[in-house]
């Protein structure tokens, strides 16, 4: 009877192991349940109109990821800022919106599907307006190739190599069993 125990349990442990390959496949396509979702496609960032890469930062709200705020880090004085969102044909109050902080920031929140479009599209281009601005950085545009894991990756990593050392445990038991009778 144990050694039958022993030989279904090993059988489960393996058909968990190869199911452990769906989970992360199940995992990558798993939507956030917000409206609609922002993808970082990093917009055109400039500082008087010339690209830059390490002159301004940008980041989404922690409450609401459809609001984006600019900072500008580089050398100079800011004066401004320009964004090309109407030129886009897009509307403020409708579309989006544009605040000014008081520590020189901009957030710009995104209202409607063709502003979060546009977003997505790599299509917003933000512009610092610096006075006695050091050169700017140029970056050319590159593609993302990061391959990063979901958040889900390492948890079911973890489950697999549970699931993998309780396989070899109860195929080990199955064994010793075996050479015991």
């Amino acid at each position: 009877m144990k050694k039958l125990l022993s030989v279904v349990l090993a059988a489960i442990m393996t058909v968990s192991v190869f199911a452990l390959s769906v989970v992360p496949a199940m995992a990558a396509t798993v939507n956030s349940p917000s409206g609609v979702p922002i993808i970082d496609n990093r917009p055109g960032l400039e500082v008087n109109g010339a690209p830059t890469s390490t002159d301004i930062n940008y980041a989404a709200d922690e409450n609401n990821a459809n609001e984006i705020t600019f900072t500008y880090v580089g050398e100079g004085t800011l004066t401004g800022w320009e964004d090309n969102l109407e030129s886009l044909g897009l509307a403020e109050g409708t579309d989006y919106t544009v605040t000014y902080n008081n520590d020189g920031s901009m957030t710009i929140a995104f209202l409607s599907q063709d502003a979060v479009d546009a977003w997505n599209n790599g299509q917003i281009v933000v512009n610092a307006i610096v006075d006695n601005a050091g050169p700017a950085t140029t970056e050319p545009s590159n593609k993302n190739d990061s391959s990063k894991a979901p958040a889900t990756g390492m948890t079911a990593l973890a489950a697999g190599g549970v699931a993998v050392a309780c396989a070899g445990m109860a195929v080990l038991a199955a064994t010793k069993k075996k050479d015991a009778e």
